[in-house]
């Protein structure tokens, strides 16, 4: 990270005063090569294939982040982030110059309150207990359709969030996404909570999040438009909370965590490139209980393994049909440090459905494949090259 340290001198009468502010910039790249085992195709056959990948860990950015020294121990602080493709350049998340966050807020020593577009508090406190939001597993890692958002898929625009301070271990926190129209205030809103309680070895977290009429226009909290959407489901309601735990023990850190997610009159879901819609005239009421055990292991300061199994316990239900869709997925993964700021990895993921059939589920799915498999069965690997500054 490059950091410029900007300082500004103010006079008046004879009498200086002393402010200082920082302005950090600041990225990371992460492309591959990756193999998925079927994917299916626009006829709906399946077949292999292989392809140039990007973001396999964690998404592509390049950012700027500051602050500024307001005197008596406030701040002045903000955060302008974009999500971009390696492959070819592109911007993520719709086309937005700043898709990942954009926010301005204020910070002292009793914690900080930020408004813009930014993560809920599922992603803050609870997911980092999952490998599927970590620099060591990511987003190939992440639970079906990434249902409880701990792979970060969207963020809340129009959001007021604040974050505590450190107290003896304990950090919590809430958020709340307005509709932005008027006479509907409640629709596409949402607000969320979370903490992290840290005492040596042990970690504990959990977390709550809801949404009202997630992806209903572009305006609200969460955008369902066709051309710049975040919304990986359309529902009336959409909840999540879980909790999660990890325990260090030297070079190995154990950890668990489950998730609940509950969509209510779901009309469509992301599948890959477009949005499966639920049957028509029968709203689909869809939950997902995941359960992850997790591990991280440092055989040396420079390489790292990481392995993880998700078990997700599904419901399918409307008026014309109720399946109970379950997916098994094995996730491990390497990564090996040439400096602080560059790494290799090799990673790989099987997955497994059963009782989908006549679902729109029909078909393994793993986070970065590129598309659901023909078959209930998928395996995806991918080696690359990732690099920080």
């Amino acid at each position: 990270m490059k950091r410029l340290l900007v300082p500004a001198l103010c006079g008046c009468m004879g009498v200086v005063a002393h402010a200082q502010s920082s302005v950090t910039l600041y990225g990371l790249i992460d492309n591959g090569v990756s193999y998925v085992s079927n994917q299916r195709t626009a006829s709906g056959a399946g077949h292999s294939n292989v392809f140039a990948s990007s973001g396999n860990i964690v998404g592509n950015r390049w950012g700027v982040t500051g602050s500024e020294d307001l005197g008596g121990g406030l701040q002045a602080i903000f955060k302008l982030e974009n999500g971009f493709t390696g492959t070819n350049g592109g911007l993520q998340q719709g086309g937005r110059l700043f898709g990942r966050q954009a926010w301005v807020g204020m910070s002292s020593t009793y914690g900080a309150v930020t408004l813009g577009r930014q993560y809920d508090s599922v992603v803050d406190y609870l997911a980092p207990r999952s490998l599927a939001q970590s620099f060591v597993g990511g987003l190939e890692f992440m639970h079906p359709m990434d249902n409880d958002n701990f792979g970060d898929f969207f963020r809340l625009d129009n959001a007021v969030k604040y974050a505590s301070p450190d107290i003896n271990g304990l950090k919590f926190g809430g958020l709340y996404a307005f509709s932005n129209k008027a006479g509907d205030f409640a629709d596409n809103r949402a607000f969320s909570a979370g903490a992290t309680y840290n005492h040596g070895p042990f970690t504990l977290s959990a977390a709550y999040m809801r949404i009202d009429n997630p992806g209903d226009g572009a305006a609200g909290a969460l955008d369902g438009s066709s051309t710049s959407g975040d919304a990986t489901f359309h529902a009336a309601r959409q909840q999540v909370w879980g909790v999660g735990g990890a325990y260090v023990i030297g070079p190995a850190t154990l950890g668990l965590v489950w998730s609940h997610s509950r969509y209510d009159d779901t009309t469509a879901v992301y599948r890959g490139s477009t949005l499966a819609p639920a049957p028509t005239g029968s709203p689909t009421d869809l939950s997902f209980d995941n359960y992850e055990a997790n591990i991280r292991y440092l055989i040396t300061p420079a390489w790292v393994v990481a392995a993880s199994y998700t078990f997700t316990d599904g419901s399918y239900s409307n008026a014309s049909m109720h399946a109970k869709p379950r997916w098994n997925q094995f996730n491990l993964m390497t990564s090996y440090s040439l400096s602080k700021r560059t790494d290799v990895y090799l990673m790989a993921e099987y997955q497994h459905v059963t009782g989908a059939a006549g679902t729109i589920f029909s078909g393994a799915f793993i986070g970065g494949s590129g598309g659901p498999s023909s078959t209930s069965k998928q395996f995806l690997t991918s080696a690359g090259l990732r690099v920080k500054f």
